[in-house]
């Protein structure tokens, strides 16, 4: 099992549409084959701060992620919404 942690930093005008583009995104990755679990989690302190937890089975489930319209559909059209890259983690548990 691998997880992906992904944050992004979002513009305070931009929260609501960056949700709704980033939801999209997580109902059709749960769906996809080698997905365990897939969740948004907004920080509890800073409304602009938001994590993607991902499960997947292994590295060829994420390439299939990685490669598919909806994600590449969000990867195409996030940048305008964050103020910084975003900062993604693969990690294994130990």
């Amino acid at each position: 099992m691998i997880t992906i942690i992904a944050s992004f930093r979002v513009k305070q005008e931009c929260v609501n549409a960056f949700k709704a583009m980033a939801m999209e995104c997580v109902e059709a990755s749960r769906k996809e084959a080698g997905n365990s679990s897939y969740h948004l989690y907004a920080a509890k302190t800073d409304g602009t701060k938001f994590f993607f937890v991902e499960n997947w089975e292994d590295e060829k489930a994420i390439e299939l992620h990685n490669a598919s319209a909806h994600f590449q559909k969000f990867a195409g059209a996030f940048l305008p919404f964050v103020v910084e890259e975003p900062v993604i983690e693969q990690t294994i548990e130990i």
